[in-house]
């Protein structure tokens, strides 16, 4: 059982025909902390998509579903919290409290509709949602409800550091907030890649006094938000190995989010190892793997997509993994809309780890490999033997279904009819090769 650990219920104005009898509910199952009546001031359907950010698809569906005017709010403490992954039907697998799970979906059908009723999860979903509801801190409700004014403080779109001092270990939430020393904007933004994938455009500048990268998108909107908390869950653990998360921020209207990280500047290790690495500098760099696979083993963090390319050297010497943005964690796994939706890209784009079959991804193997391309000094053979020792514990496996399964087949084999089609000689056919590689490999058991 973990430790005690704080929620938040929100009754929207729709279901308040039963928001004694879900108070009365919270008493007999948890502790009820505060309970009162909190109004959004202006456009409901604005503050919905503030609320709850580019996870909400249709902010005017949500009104009428869920109506407008004031609405009641509970915290509360479970003191027996259970955890688990619910069966989500192949979709959105989230670790999380099943018992708070458990009475929003109870709360839900007696409201009549399951979105009339929100609840959180996780103790990071309740530090964003009390802060956004009460305006009060998830710090100060430690020890019970806090003196004074309950005020919502609804998201501008931005959630961003206010100062670039390390995070506080075992938490990371964006702090949320309107004032302009809490928007850092991109100064000099200048774009230098575009179109890449699920990404709309990179653009570089500075930002609070660093130079900066900022990523934006429109399709994979949820993981850009996603790539600022692990970035930032890895800076708190490996500052050397990860870029200096910054910022990010959403659309209003939900359509693009982006995120801002610290540039890295130097080459990539696909770079350097074209370039030939002298044995001091693989020892350097198996030093900088050994971390890096530390932290993702500390955090529980997995890349997935860590090949030559995404990482790169930094100016202190040390190399720095980029690219979070689709990064799962194991212990809460979920997967970015878009991405649920493109099975395809899901099981085919990330194809570091083939040998391990689809929906089957290593960080540790991922590592090695890279490392059997380093001259073999006696300390990355170490390292490779270290990582080999640890591998079979690190491998996380999500396999595809028996009817994606079937369309991998199907698409595995027009990737080959397409080989035949244009020849070798074609610009596209060693991208074909990898992808029909990657769907033709072995099925996990």
């Amino acid at each position: 059982m973990s430790a005690p650990e704080q929620h938040v219920f929100v009754v929207w104005p729709k279901a308040r025909f039963v928001a004694d009898r879900i108070l009365g509910d919270l008493r007999c199952e948890t502790e009820v902390v505060w309970t009162g009546e909190i109004r959004f001031e202006g456009d409901m359907s604005l503050a919905y998509r503030r609320f709850y950010g580019p996870s909400l698809p249709d902010a005017g569906r949500k009104v009428a579903n869920c109506g407008t005017g004031p609405f009641v709010v509970a915290v509360v403490r479970d003191v027996r919290p259970e955890y688990d992954t619910p069966d989500a039907g192949g979709r959105h697998p989230f670790r999380c409290n099943v018992r708070m799970l458990g009475l929003k979906t109870k709360y839900g059908q007696w409201a009549g509709r399951s979105d009339r009723v929100h609840g959180t999860v996780t103790p990071d979903e309740f530090a964003r949602d009390v802060e956004i509801l009460t305006g009060r801190k998830a710090a100060e409700w430690r020890d019970g409800a806090p003196g004074g004014e309950m005020r919502p403080k609804l998201p501008d779109g931005w959630a961003a550091v206010s100062s670039l001092a390390p995070f506080a270990s075992g938490h990371i939430a964006p702090t949320w907030g309107a004032d302009a020393e809490e928007r850092p904007e991109l100064a000099g933004r200048t774009l230098f890649l575009k179109d890449k994938y699920i990404n709309d455009a990179f653009y570089s500048g500075t930002c609070l006094g660093l130079d900066a990268v900022e990523k934006r998108s429109s399709k994979a909107i949820w993981s850009i938000g996603n790539e600022y908390r692990i970035t930032a869950l890895m800076y708190d653990v490996a500052p050397n190995l990860v870029p200096r998360p910054i910022a990010w921020r959403f659309a209003a209207d939900g359509s693009w989010a982006s995120v801002v990280t610290e540039r890295v500047k130097g080459p990539s290790l696909a770079e350097l190892l074209k370039r030939g690495l002298s044995d001091a500098e693989a020892d350097s760099f198996a030093a900088d793997v050994l971390a890096l696979a530390d932290a993702l083993k500390k955090t529980g963090v997995v890349h997935r997509d860590l090949f030559a390319d995404n990482l790169l050297l930094g100016a202190d010497g040390h190399l720095k993994a980029i690219d979070w943005q689709l990064a799962i964690e194991r212990a809460s796994y979920r997967e970015d809309p878009w991405v649920v939706r493109h099975w395809k890209f899901r099981y085919v784009v990330f194809g570091v780890n083939r040998e391990l079959g689809l929906g089957v991804w290593n960080d540790f193997h991922a590592l090695w490999k890279l490392l059997a391309e380093f001259p073999q000094t006696d300390f990355v053979k170490s390292v490779c033997a270290n990582l080999s020792e640890r591998m079979s514990g690190m491998a996380f496996s999500f396999p595809p279904d028996r009817m994606t399964r079937i369309k991998l087949a199907l698409y595995g084999l027009s990737l080959r009819f397409q080989m035949l089609l244009r020849g070798k000689r074609h610009r596209k056919y060693a991208q074909l090769e990898r992808r029909w590689r990657t769907v033709m490999c072995k099925w996990p058991r």
